[in-house]
């Protein structure tokens, strides 16, 4: 009996300590305040680029779908923007549905096509090689509208994510 006792002594303490160790984690997840004024300024910034005039023969409306043979890349710049670069000049930014935990930069995404288009609201992963074995590093992503932008916008784009990257 006394055995008894003891392991559920045991096991309540690991239940608390199991308890601590999960409530430390979410609160160091929540963002500080520093850093949800670099991802407000990140996105404030990427929001004027977007909306900034451009030549009218560069300008056109986001779109809902690309054909998998408009483009021939993704590249992750954070957990919230993926851009979608093209065979020619054509780059498209997508800004996710919302963020997507465990999406990095140097995360490989993997879209499961239902046909020739990649569409708002499909959803990919990104998944790495670890031990030979492909696992998944993120959860579930849902992309959004495909805005076309420029060279030089996904540049700047690029460059106020680092910024905020940095600053936090």
């Amino acid at each position: 009996m006394r055995n008894v006792i003891r392991n559920f002594r045991r096991s309540r303490n690991l239940g608390s300590c199991s308890l601590v160790v999960l409530l430390t984690a979410c609160a160091a997840a929540e963002p500080t305040p520093e850093q949800t004024a670099a991802d407000a300024k990140a996105t404030e910034t990427i929001d004027q680029i977007l909306n900034a005039p451009l030549a009218s023969d560069a300008y056109s409306k986001p779109e809902r779908c690309l054909s998998t043979f408009e483009y021939d890349q993704m590249e992750v710049l954070d957990d919230q923007h993926v851009l979608f670069k093209g065979n020619g000049d054509d780059i498209w930014l997508n800004k996710l549905r919302m963020r997507c935990i465990g999406l990095t930069r140097n995360s490989t995404p993997v879209i499961r096509l239902r046909d020739t288009q990649v569409c708002d609201m499909d959803t990919f992963q990104s998944m790495d090689t670890m031990l030979g074995m492909w696992q998944r590093t993120s959860a579930t992503c849902s992309l959004g509208e495909f805005t076309p932008v420029t060279a030089e916008q996904a540049k700047t784009i690029e460059a106020a994510l680092t910024e905020a990257r940095k600053a936090r």
